[in-house]
């Protein structure tokens, strides 16, 4: 940081001032165009007033800030060739994105709060001293709400991530967060995060209905209408997810697209499906959910041997069940869904799966 602010001193867009050294926005005639905020219109406040400051214009920004006597007396201070002090918030951030990922990034993220001053201050000081451009692509997200109110210890309202993820699983969470575009704001409630969870199953069920679809016999070995017209919407539908990606990231839409492509799977694995053309389905369906992070846990599969256990499992509790020795068969249900194999029982038998934790 101290090496980055001589740089910019050497180049003439900083100055040093009796309570440390600042940044001279009028060396930066950009400065404003992220935000769209003209600094002259700017009003001071009692927190911005010059004359709590030795800097020459008013918005000019800290680089380097002297530090108090009593902070000295309590040792917050770094050395430096500006006198005892510590770096500005802005510096920090333009050094190490630079250490990091060199003079120019490729996307910059961050809370809509940020845009001014932080950002327009990052790009000033980052783009004095390359004179690179130091962002293709800035993101800026609108903030959290709690029932409709910001979320705040004071106000009572305030929810953790353990209490959100025990309560509703980190894949319901995942997709409230991405069910409403980053540039409008998300409203945490119950009755969002219930919509959330129940999304998120149908979603899944979607897999469990390929998985045992797959599981079982051949029936239809056809490449017929139905065939290619499934297909068809199959690919139309991750032509709609992508095109609502690639839309500034309209996770929303990408959401709509994969709801439907979900419903198209669910139909055509109702009656005899041609597994061949099934797999190229779900093929394409697991890469659009890994896009959003959705159920990748599910991506390890089981192996020959383990899934001949559980079937052997499976039928052996059929017959348990058809003997109506209810009791020995569901504490085997238990047993096996302690160990992560979840048993269902449907009209068409027993149907399994494996659920990663």
């Amino acid at each position: 940081m101290i090496e980055f602010i001589k740089a910019l001193l050497d180049k003439g867009v900083a100055y040093v001032a009796g309570d440390g050294v600042y940044f001279d926005i009028d060396k930066f005639p950009r400065y404003g165009k992220l935000s769209g905020v003209d600094v002259t219109k700017v009003k001071s406040t009692e927190r911005m007033a010059k004359d709590e400051y030795d800097k020459e214009a008013l918005h000019d920004f800290v680089l380097w800030k002297k530090s108090t006597e009593e902070e000295i007396e309590r040792g917050v201070y770094y050395d430096s060739p500006w006198g005892e002090g510590r770096p500005g918030w802005h510096i920090e951030c333009s050094v190490m994105t630079r250490s990091f990922l060199g003079d120019s990034l490729d996307i910059h993220v961050g809370g809509e709060d940020l845009a001014f001053p932080h950002h327009e201050n990052e790009i000033a000081q980052s783009e004095s001293l390359t004179g690179r451009q130091f962002v293709n692509y800035w993101m800026h997200v609108r903030h959290l709400m709690i029932n409709g109110r910001s979320m705040s210890k004071s106000l009572g309202n305030y929810v953790s991530f353990d209490e959100v993820i025990s309560k509703f699983g980190a894949e319901a969470y995942r997709y409230f967060l991405l069910s409403v575009h980053y540039r409008r704001p998300l409203d945490y409630t119950e009755e969002t995060m219930e919509i959330a969870q129940n999304s998120t199953a149908k979603l899944e069920n979607t897999l469990d209905l390929i998985d045992n679809a797959i599981r079982s016999k051949d029936k239809n070995l056809d490449f017929t209408d139905r065939e290619k017209s499934f297909l068809s919407e199959v690919y139309e539908q991750r032509r709609r997810f992508e095109e609502a990606m690639d839309d500034d990231l309209d996770t929303h839409g990408a959401l709509d697209a994969l709801h439907a492509l979900s419903g198209t799977i669910n139909e055509y694995v109702s009656e005899a499906p041609n597994k061949g053309v099934l797999l190229k389905a779900y093929e394409t369906y697991r890469k659009l959910l890994s896009a959003l992070g959705l159920f990748e846990k599910r991506g390890v599969e089981t192996d020959e041997l383990t899934e001949e256990l559980i079937v052997v499992i499976s039928k052996l509790r059929e017959k348990l069940r058809s003997e109506r020795n209810y009791q020995l068969s569901d504490w085997i249900r238990d047993l096996l869904a302690e160990t992560g194999v979840i048993l269902s029982d449907t009209k068409e038998g027993t149907s399994w799966k494996i659920e990663r934790k």
